[in-house]
């Protein structure tokens, strides 16, 4: 089987790079990017933070290998006077079976959880499905004491586990249908380097049977989140990541873009043959 090439890229504020951008920033970060995309021509797209699905749809039917957006998530802001909503989407070269986007579950003790997922179970022209999902966990914002720490890092585990429990509503949903594999990517805000010592996303996914395609890769080989200048207080950093389960082992690989385009650079995945059982 060919590899598949699948990136995931925060696209920061897309389109414009901001929250409320003129006109000729959105027309200036939407070239650079649909030119980025354009030389990498990816397979499966998973992309986070969007702004405006319109702009998204164009940037998408803009690329050689005739990608098609899936889903593009329309989550609201639950708070007022706010940036807009940021959203997730899924694009890829595939027919699919059912593409959608959920909320996360609110309870009296995650009263935090914003946004949620966007998922897709596509179809593999060779037969059985690659299930899809695209997400942006919880920023890092209020965790300068041990408790708002500790907060960010069980809101973020609850959405793991979340989607964790969708990935299980799945495989009862597709039962006795072959599923080659599994994906879970996008701005994680966090990783495994120890920076963030309460947060437990990669661990619970890795006990969940994911690989961490980052693991075997050295720290400076993986920074994909880049500061703005002047933010002194912050370094760069690993934050996106594709987690993958069902394919044989690989490593994840970074694409280095202008700060100019994103503070993310794009991650990019080649998979190689699944493991059917």
């Amino acid at each position: 089987m060919k590899p598949i090439k699948v990136i995931s890229w925060n696209l920061e504020w897309f389109p414009g790079g901001e929250p409320y951008s003129e006109e000729n920033e959105k027309r200036h970060q939407f070239q650079l990017i649909s030119h980025q995309l354009s030389q990498t021509a990816p397979d499966i797209f998973l992309a986070q933070e969007i702004i405006d699905e319109v702009a998204f749809l164009k940037l998408v039917s803009q690329m050689p290998k005739k990608l098609r957006v899936h889903v593009c998530s329309r989550f609201l802001n639950e708070e007022e006077n706010h940036h807009p909503p940021l959203q997730s989407a899924i694009a890829s070269i595939y027919e699919i079976d059912s593409a959608f986007y959920e909320y996360f579950t609110h309870s009296e003790n995650f009263p935090k959880l914003k946004r949620g997922f966007s998922f897709a179970a596509l179809k593999h022209p060779t037969g059985g499905f690659i299930m899809a999902y695209s997400v942006h966990l919880k920023s890092n914002r209020g965790d300068h004491t041990y408790e708002g720490a500790l907060d960010v890092a069980r809101t973020r585990a609850e959405s793991i586990r979340q989607i964790l429990s969708h990935k299980e509503e799945m495989e009862k949903h597709y039962e006795g249908c072959v599923i080659m594999g599994w994906l879970i990517g996008g701005d994680f805000n966090t990783n495994h380097d120890g920076q963030y010592p309460l947060c437990t996303v990669i661990e619970d996914l890795q006990a969940a049977g994911f690989q961490n395609t980052w693991e075997n890769v050295p720290k400076e080989q993986r920074i994909t989140w880049h500061p703005h200048p002047l933010a002194h207080q912050f370094a760069p950093t690993s934050f996106d990541y594709i987690m993958q389960q069902g394919f044989r082992e690989v490593d994840a690989t970074t694409i280095a873009t202008s700060r100019k385009i994103s503070d993310h650079d794009l991650v990019q995945l080649l998979l190689k043959k699944a493991l059917l059982r």
